[in-house]
């Protein structure tokens, strides 16, 4: 009986980091289209383009839920959320935009670690001395990426970072609606909400697109859902102490994409600074899964 079910596992946490690393591809290819995209068309635009794409990819598991997914009682969080969610997008695109690919997508691997100290700070949740040292490493490899003085500073690493801090109160929010409301009913809501407010900004700013930018537009939009639903199922299949690391993966297309397509190849401190952080959010991520084990076993 043992040895199948360590096949069992085995299977299980490999094909959770395949589609980990399928993510990560699909990922780097949405970020790529948008920053090739901004370019020619507003980042307020393409931002309400990827919500609303997404919106429309999930309406058949919305009908299919019926009415009864928006019963709530927490609309107020739903919408802060969203509120959230919005500026991390539009922070996070704008930042595509101004700055290198493989620098933006390094500086995104701090969200992780912004959600723990929101965490300590909202929900009280207690952080051990490893996980503080785990922390504080992240924040030096951050500081390693960035190099924060006159001769290096962009705007775009600022921006990430507020979009990486945004992303995390939201992470928080989730894991607070999780106690009274399904996935779905907070996804539904993320999407409905974010619509709206994403095309009044975008109309602030608006070209219509060409056909052929319709088409790239799409297939933003469309990445981006397919790349939340294989991050999802590879977290269901192996445990995210496992496939978190793999994220790193994004790192690699990003810094080839930068070289080949945007002619912006990353310097060392980017890739040693990356490396800082991932390993970080990695040891967190293990870190959330040992104590999760000790509380079942209690």
């Amino acid at each position: 009986m043992t040895a199948p079910m360590k096949s069992g596992l085995l299977s299980g946490s490999l094909g959770g980091i395949a589609l980990m690393i399928a993510a990560s591809v699909v990922l780097i290819f949405q970020h790529s289209t948008a920053k090739w995209l901004s370019a020619d068309l507003s980042v307020l635009e393409i931002v309400f383009f990827r919500t609303v794409t997404a919106l429309l990819f999930f309406l058949p598991w919305i009908f299919r839920s019926g009415l009864e997914i928006f019963r709530t009682q927490r609309i107020g969080l739903h919408l802060f959320r969203a509120v959230l969610q919005t500026l991390s997008a539009f922070g996070f695109f704008i930042a595509l935009a101004v700055a290198p690919l493989a620098t933006v997508t390094a500086l995104q691997f701090t969200t992780p670690i912004f959600a723990v100290l929101i965490g300590i700070v909202v929900l009280g949740e207690r952080v051990s001395v490893r996980r503080w040292s785990a922390i504080i490493a992240g924040f030096i490899g951050t500081v390693v990426i960035i190099r924060p003085d006159a001769a290096t500073f962009e705007w775009g690493t600022l921006l990430v970072l507020g979009s990486a801090l945004s992303w995390a109160g939201a992470i928080i929010i989730i894991k607070t609606l999780g106690r009274t409301d399904s996935s779905v009913t907070i996804t539904a809501y993320m999407y409905l909400l974010m619509t709206p407010i994403t095309l009044l900004a975008a109309l602030f700013d608006w070209a219509w697109p060409t056909l052929e930018q319709y088409g790239w537009l799409i297939a933003m939009g469309l990445s981006g859902a397919g790349a939340h639903i294989l991050m999802a199922e590879a977290l269901r299949r192996a445990p995210t102490h496992v496939v978190s690391p793999f994220e790193f993966f994004r790192l690699i297309w990003a810094t080839l994409i930068g070289i080949f397509i945007f002619g912006d190849p990353p310097d060392m401190f980017v890739w040693t600074g990356g490396l800082i952080v991932m390993g970080s959010v990695s040891y967190i991520a293990w870190r959330e899964h040992i104590l999760a084990q000790a509380r079942k076993a209690a």
